[in-house]
């Protein structure tokens, strides 16, 4: 091994004349290796650097771009000055030129939104089944399919309104469709106008309220009105029956009950214990074919059903 010392700070070698070489080579012609403690400075490198090892520490240069060959440089050795402004961040370059350019941190950007949260000054805006989701377990989902739009809670818990006044639902068009008046009224309203309020003593219907009427062609035998379906019943006797005792019956509820013979005529109707007549005197009712008696019945209690005086043949 051959050694090439200097005793004073530097060595120099220099090749004199343009296209003259410093060429390191063995005894045998093969290029040889080049041991460098300390700093090796050299204005350029012609070759493949694909074999160089040991390059540890920073890489410089005077002028022009250098590059580096990917994962070559780790994190901690990356440094990247330029005197940037503070706060600023590197971001990758748009465009053909690529490489790295300092831009504002988009956290403290006055142009966007923090994840800390902050004030919007303009419209967020979903397209078509985008969803807007809160809680935890997206128990809130506000979304718009297309055709419909859609509040769902699919929580454990209620979705409340609140208001400091009232709560009001109205049409695309201005409508009114139903308000909740803090401490005060629950108004429903049909094309724009009201047809239904509560109060302090009950309800106010404006126009008419229609119960529902069962009409039933063929009865006969044991027949069990359905109350809570039913305020009231039409009923066509085919043979001759027996109102057997409800079990959906409502306190105070009331309503009518029409008899209506058949062809035939005669027949008859008989009352199970809950049904209750004046006098206990059970109904009698007309015997004319085809004839139509009517019948009031208010529910006083449970299992009290009072039947009032049959209004006889109707024509």
């Amino acid at each position: 091994m051959s050694t090439l010392k200097s005793s004073s700070t530097d060595l120099t070698l220099n090749a004199d004349g343009v296209g003259n070489d410093i060429i390191f080579q063995s005894n045998a012609g093969e290029v040889g290796k080049l041991t460098a403690e300390g700093v090796l400075t050299a204005t350029s490198f012609v070759g493949s650097a694909a074999t160089l090892t040991g390059l540890a520490g920073e890489v410089t240069g005077t002028a022009g771009a250098n590059t580096i060959a990917a994962n070559v440089v780790d994190e901690a050795n990356l440094k990247v000055s330029n005197s940037p402004t503070n706060g600023y961040v590197l971001t990758a370059q748009s465009g053909a030129s690529g490489g790295l350019t300092w831009a504002a941190d988009s956290t403290t950007d006055s142009t966007k939104l923090p994840l800390a949260g902050g004030t919007m000054t303009g419209h967020i805006l979903h397209g078509d089944n985008i969803h807007a989701k809160f809680g935890a377990g997206n128990d809130l989902d506000i979304y718009h399919n297309g055709s419909h739009s859609y509040i769902k809670d699919t929580g454990t818990g209620n979705l409340v309104l609140t208001a400091s006044a009232s709560v009001k639902i109205d049409a695309n068009n201005g409508d009114n469709m139903a308000e909740f008046t803090e401490d005060g009224a629950v108004s429903l309203f049909h094309n724009n106008v009201k047809k239904f309020e509560t109060t302090a003593n009950g309800v106010t219907v404006t126009g008419t309220a229609i119960a529902t009427t069962d009409t039933d062609a063929t009865n006969t035998g044991s027949v069990t009105l359905d109350f809570a379906t039913n305020q009231n019943f039409v009923l066509t006797l085919t043979g001759n029956v027996t109102l057997a005792n409800p079990s959906t019956e409502q306190v105070g509820q009331s309503g009518f009950i029409a008899f209506i013979q058949d062809s035939t005529g005669s027949r008859t109707v008989a009352l199970g214990t809950d049904y209750e007549t004046p006098a206990a005197a059970g109904l009698t009712l007309t015997s004319t074919a085809s004839a139509t008696d009517l019948v009031p019945y208010l529910v006083v209690a449970s299992n009290r059903i009072l039947l009032g005086a049959p209004q006889l043949a109707f024509a």
